[in-house]
Formats: structure tokens, sequence, C-alpha cells
């Protein structure tokens, strides 16, 4: 297999070594064309699917699956790092299936430097674990998103969480998450509670009356 012509990977048990530990990568170019990855039945020794450093490395990812990897806790890992240079991540697909330990897609993003503005289609299913779906911090970017689809996850009690990600300690206010959303199916999910609670507008949602027609509709939408 010539990784460096790769555009399309399945990450299986010939590939885990080369992906986890960085020192096995060829050289620095060697996923730049790569626009698929397929990461099924992995049971790997860390428990992020993509550890921060390798972000850089996939700058054509445009579709990220990942199922059946019982050891996997979080998808993106940008907890603790340390660099100031925004990531502008191509992706457009995400589907994540059969995760039963999956606690969160993107862990803490403090510093705010992965973008996700491409991102078209998330579809997540059993992944009895996860409580919520996006961070504010990523979901005041996602403006492209069109199709979200989340079915079967036990735990899951809202998809955009308020979290704390302003270094100044400020929370990070979503006016409203997903404009663009065309399909959107929750099913399977008995403790969900919100699609999006902000407090520091905590009525956006309940006193709809006070509206414009177009956001009326909208928010309906999003409220199924």
């Amino acid at each position: 297999m010539q990784i460096s012509k790769l555009n399309r990977a399945v990450l299986g048990d010939g590939l885990q070594e080369i992906w986890q530990d960085p020192k096995q990568i060829p050289d620095y170019f060697c996923f730049s064309e790569l626009t698929q990855l397929f990461v099924d039945n992995c049971q790997f020794s860390l428990d992020a699917v993509l550890p921060f450093h390798l972000l850089p490395l996939l700058p054509k990812l445009e579709t990220l699956q990942v199922g059946n990897c019982d050891s996997v806790k979080t998808i993106f890992d940008v907890k603790g790092t340390t660099q100031d240079t925004l990531i502008t991540f191509s992706l457009k697909k995400l589907v994540l299936r059969k995760l039963p330990n999956l606690e969160s897609v993107w862990n803490e993003d403090l510093r705010r430097i992965l973008c996700m503005q491409h991102l078209r289609e998330v579809y997540v299913k059993d992944c009895k674990c996860l409580k919520s779906l996006f961070p504010t911090s990523v979901a005041k970017d996602i403006v492209e998103l069109e199709n979200l689809v989340v079915e079967n996850c036990e735990e899951l009690m809202v998809i955009v969480a308020e979290n704390n990600t302003d270094p100044r300690g400020t929370n990070v206010e979503v006016p409203f998450p997903c404009p663009c959303a065309r399909t959107l199916k929750l099913r399977g999910l008995p403790k969900f509670e919100y699609f999006y609670y902000c407090s520091l507008k905590s009525d956006i949602y309940t006193n709809m009356e006070s509206h414009s027609e177009d956001q009326l509709i909208a928010e309906k939408v999003l409220l199924f």
C-alpha cells in the first residue's frame, strides 16, 4: 500500500499503528489527498479517533465514518492543545454508529482552534453514552449543515450543549444553530430535552410569538 497516494482508507489492523503513532507516519504529506476515512471495528489503545496532531495532516478529508469501536470515547481530540493557529477542517459528512462508550464528539476546545464550517451531514446512531452532540464553540460555525439524524442514543439530552469555551470565562452564545438544516430526525432519545439551550437568552425557544414568521418556521422545524 502506498500511503502517499491514498484518497480513501479503511482504518483497521493494517493502518492502526501508523495512525496512532506520529513517529510511524512516513512524511507530513502522506495523508494530504485522503478524502474518505472509515474506522470500523478498531480497538484503539487511545480513546480518541483523531488526536489533535493528526488534524493538520488531513486537509482534504470530507467523509469520516466510525463504527463498532468499543474503546472510543471521543472523535476529535483537541483538549489541552497549546496551538493558537485556527484549523479549518474540510469535513462534510460525519457518520458515527455503534460506539457504546462515546462520550463526546469534540472534547474541550478551550482555545477555539478547530473550525468545521463545511460540515453538511451528521448521522449518529447507537451511541448510548453520548449526552450532547455539538459544543457551542463548534455549533457557531456549522452554518452549512443540512442533514442531521440522531437515533437510539439513550443518554443524549441536548444537541448543542452550552459550554464555557471563552478563555476570558464568558459563555459563547449561538444566535441560532444550523440555520440551513433541511432534514432533522431525532428518534429513540428518551432523555432528550433541548435542541439548544442558552442561559444567556433562556427564552429563545419558549417565547416564540415574538419572533418573525421566518424565524418561527425555522424554529418549529429544529424543535421537532
